[in-house]
């Protein structure tokens, strides 16, 4: 297995700009302010953190916190702009774009121009730009996952590198504060007026705070070639789902995740030496925290030292997990762990949690777990050790991976289940809304229902090795019809007056958290963001499966019309759907649709969509090239979808002008899929492109066929 590493790091901290500033930062804490971009005077809670002295109206500023994280990053790495263009960019963000809220929360407003440049508006439009302005043409992807977000985005990273994908990845996370959520987190309480003392009897919430994190991961040849010099290794990493209460987490879901890290990490509980914990101070995050900790590390808990960042940097959100991963990695380096601030060591809300209370030199920093979890239940852990540390022993599998059915709910079409293995072609079937879900977002009782039929149709065996392995999916607008709620809330009364439970409902990935606690799926889920994003979960899937991370796994796309607030001037339609399918390691049972390679392509805004996706298709054609090739050129610019036709005229090739939404796009690859299954060529290739996102190529080819 490849031997990842980071080779470069860089934040901006309510420290100020830099590793340095927000690693003294940790020892010190700081005094909270007023929130400079909207008014708290009708709030019980008054403070915040702001990470500079930036202009709160700037249009930019999620963009300008990234890129001064990532230069530094880069920078430290010893990487020039535009000088690995193999690299690719993961980033996690829970907030970008809102930080703009007449323009992106408000349903009423006319559509934009064609000529407007909306990447400021966009959750996933920092990723873009710093794609563009670094050359950087490797994957892409922008995670929302709540709080887990940025834990999940390190996680995707560390894969590309092992998949060998990318030599190099630049993973980040950026979010900055905005009124919608600051307003969220005090309707239920969860915001303090003092400080952070996560793990304390005299907790009473966290500090809401902003900033941008970003580490260089490199494989480590890669990396000794270029004579770049490793701080940390990524060992492993693990996910869960809860599959419970979507704001209450688990003990049980998080240990889980520990458990997975551990194992991918080849590393036994009585090694690990720090844990930095999530930490929120909210007594239910902190004693399910606590019971995990105490149930999968109990080993070695003589040597174990627990840490927690928030104490000093409030909670960044979506970022806080890259903030904390940047911790552990100087902490490797310096031997120096960041105490947990304010605790009364007198008065332990958890007894027995080796808390880390004063800072200390010369201490073993690693191997050290990065723990994060969000609201939908979401948990990721990274294992970090240290840069001399071997990769797992043993290569990765590569197993033959197969799609064997797809479900799709519609609005108003009902549930349709079309199985790939010939066994009996499409059929009708109707499913209850899941219990609990009657006061759900319309996009959550769809995914419920199809993923519903999808496990019944799996069967007792298949549907239960299906739950333990996940959930991957992708959203291009997620569930903000709460977010216009809050907003006009806001603006209306004030934001005391916010519903806490639509903003309980209103993270990306509240769907897959609703659906996971009706179903039970416990394994790992994640929400990828973005008009391709549909697709990047379905590669994601089939790259777990081909690894031997997860046997099956479920893949969803989903999306309402009421969730796009703001649209641009002849956007496509968006239909209320969400489209399922099952993804699992073949076997040598009935014939069924095989994946048998893909791609990832650079997004849209590089320019440079046309060749890569003719180079895309050459390299899966290999020695037989794809009967058909089905193209959505709806990403790309006049000349290059001209350029694209012109270069395939010669074999068979379908143009598909899907619907807007992440749903749409798999449905595209569904149709594929039957047309193999239904007895019509051997293989073909599915290419998704869109505007402002990703492109991905995948080959199919009928595996049952004499």
């Amino acid at each position: 297995m490849a031997h990842v590493v980071v080779t470069g790091m860089g934040c901006v901290s309510p420290f100020g700009d830099g590793v340095d500033a927000f690693v003294a930062g940790l020892r010190t804490g700081r005094a909270a302010e007023p929130p400079r971009g909207f008014d708290v005077a009708g709030y019980r809670i008054k403070g915040v953190y702001h990470a500079r002295a930036t202009d709160p109206d700037s249009r930019e500023l999620p963009l300008e916190l990234a890129e001064s994280a990532l230069s530094e990053a880069f920078r430290q790495a010893g990487v020039a702009r535009g000088g690995e263009r193999s690299c690719g960019l993961a980033l996690a963000s829970t907030s970008a774009g809102w930080h703009l809220p007449d323009e992106t929360l408000d349903p009423a407003r006319p559509p934009l121009r064609r000529d407007v440049d909306v990447t400021a508006l966009l959750k996933e439009g920092p990723g873009l730009a710093l794609a563009e302005r670094w050359g950087l043409d490797g994957p892409h992807c922008a995670v929302s996952s709540a709080c887990a977000s940025s834990t999940g985005a390190l996680a995707w990273a560390t894969e590309r590198i092992r998949d060998g994908q990318a030599p190099m990845m630049a993973v980040g996370a950026v979010d900055v504060l905005t009124e919608v959520v600051f307003a969220g987190f005090h309707s239920m309480r969860l915001l303090t007026s003092g400080e952070t003392r996560p793990f304390t009897a005299g907790r009473s919430g966290f500090v809401l705070a902003e900033g941008a994190a970003f580490l260089v991961l490199e494989e480590a040849e890669h990396a000794r070639r270029r004579g770049a010099r490793p701080l940390a290794s990524v060992a492993g990493w693990g996910g869960s789902s809860d599959a419970a209460h979507i704001t209450t987490p688990t003990g049980e879901g998080i240990a889980r995740s520990l458990r997975d890290a551990l194992a991918d990490s080849g590393r036994r509980p009585a090694e690990v030496r720090v844990y930095h914990a999530h930490g929120t101070a909210s007594a239910a995050s902190d004693t399910a925290e606590a019971e995990a900790v105490s149930e999968v590390l109990a080993a070695g808990e003589e040597t174990l030292r627990v840490t927690a960042t928030k104490s000093a940097v409030g909670h960044t959100e979506g970022a806080a997990g890259l903030f904390t991963a940047v911790a552990a990695v100087a902490a490797i380096g310096l031997r120096r762990l960041p105490p947990v601030l304010g605790v009364d060591e007198a008065r332990p809300a958890t007894p027995g949690l080796p808390l880390h209370t004063a800072p200390a030199e010369d201490v073993p920093a690693s191997p050290a777990l990065v723990h994060a979890s969000g609201f939908g239940g979401a948990n990721c852990t990274v294992l970090l050790d240290a840069p001399d540390t071997a990769a797992p022993a043993g290569p990765r599998h590569a197993r033959p991976v197969t799609v064997r059915l797809a479900v799709r709910a519609d609005a108003g079409d009902g549930v349709r289940l079309i199985p790939f293995d010939r066994s009996g072609g499409e059929a009708e079937a109707g499913a209850d809304v899941a219990p609990g879900a009657a006061r759900s977002g319309r996009v959550s009782r769809l995914l419920s229902r199809a993923v519903g039929v999808a496990l019944d149709a799996a069967g007792p065996r298949r549907s239960a090795v299906v739950r333990e392995g996940g959930l991957l999916t992708g959203t291009a607008f997620g569930v903000q019809e709460h977010h216009a709620r809050m907003h006009e809330a806001i603006r209306g009364r004030g934001g005391r007056f916010v519903d806490p439970l639509d903003f309980a409902r209103s993270t990306f990935n509240v769907p897959v958290a609703e659906c996971a606690a009706a179903h039970r799926v416990r394994g790992r889920t994640e929400t990828h963001v973005g008009p391709t994003a549909g697709a990047e979960a379905l590669v994601s899937a089939v790259g777990l499966v081909a690894s031997g991370r997860r046997p099956a796994l479920l893949v969803a796309g989903y999306d309402a019309p009421e969730n796009r607030l703001w649209h641009v001037e002849g956007d496509a339609p968006v239909p209320a759907r969400a489209t399922v399918l099952l993804v699992e390691a073949a076997g040598d049972g009935p014939g069924a649709v095989r994946v048998t390679g893909h791609r990832r392509l650079a997004p849209t805004s590089r320019a440079l969509t046309a060749p890569a996706v003719l180079r895309a298709v050459a390299e899966l054609d290999g020695d037989e090239p794809a009967e058909e090739v089905w193209a959505d050129l709806a990403g790309l610019p006049a000349p290059e979808r001209a350029a694209v036709r012109e270069a395939l005229r010669d074999r068979p090739y379908r143009l598909v002008n899907a619907d807007a939404g992440a749903a749409a796009v798999l449905d595209t690859h569904v149709a594929a899929l039957t047309r193999l299954a239904d007895g019509g060529p051997r293989g073909l290739t599915v290419l998704s492109t869109a505007a402002h996102a990703p492109g991905v190529a995948v080959r199919y080819e009928w595996g049952g066929r004499d």
